[in-house]
């Protein structure tokens, strides 16, 4: 994802098409995700772009998805839940920020170009790939991944692609164990197996 939409501020960061709150109102309409929006208050609305870009540029993620959150309620324009979604992606949430450019995308406002490129964003925030890290007791273990070519000896680590997975295990002389597997969002899957061994 690109810089945030900085409507007042920051223009090196802004991405082109953004839109700067003024009384024209871009963006004032009901809002149809997250919080309602209030009486549109655009000065205020401006002060909090302004505050959020500021933390925002000294690293505050938390902070400034407040001040653009709140900013969006008095009235800023739809570009404020995409600088929401920036701050989140810093933030390693990439589960919310999908949820905020959902939102984004909900607004009746967006010019063709706005709307393509947050759709461009929400596709790459869900096919993320997640990295599995696999160790097992005792070590030396074989994954297999959805039946293909053989990994091992754990412990290891491997790029799961987006989607739901099978993990086999297997180790000479223990029991095969295999798990289901869900990689979201780039999100890190970690798995601990302890091989229950075979006896004859």
């Amino acid at each position: 994802m690109t810089g945030c939409h900085v409507c007042a501020l920051l223009a090196a960061l802004a991405l082109p098409g953004c839109v700067q709150v003024d009384g024209r109102g871009r963006g004032a309409q009901a809002d149809e995700g997250r919080g309602a929006r209030a009486t549109p208050d655009l000065e205020s609305a401006r002060e909090l772009d302004q505050s959020g870009v500021r933390v925002f540029k000294e690293g505050h993620f938390a902070d400034a998805i407040r001040f653009f959150r709140a900013a969006y309620r008095k009235g800023g324009p739809s570009s404020e839940l995409w600088n929401v979604a920036r701050c989140e992606e810093h933030l390693d949430d990439g589960e919310r920020a999908a949820r905020s450019i959902e939102q984004y995308l909900a607004q009746r406002d967006l010019v063709a170009a706005e709307r393509a490129e947050g759709e461009r964003e929400l596709r790459a925030l869900t096919s993320r790939p997640s990295l599995l890290t696999l160790t097992t007791v005792p070590p030396g273990a074989v994954a297999v991944i959805d039946g293909k070519q053989p990994l091992g000896p754990t412990p290891l680590s491997v790029e799961l692609t987006a989607g739901d997975h099978t993990l086999t295990v297997e180790r000479e002389g223990f029991a095969r164990e295999t798990r289901p597997l869900t990689a979201r969002f780039g999100r890190a899957v970690i798995v601990s197996l302890d091989l229950a061994r075979v006896t004859r």
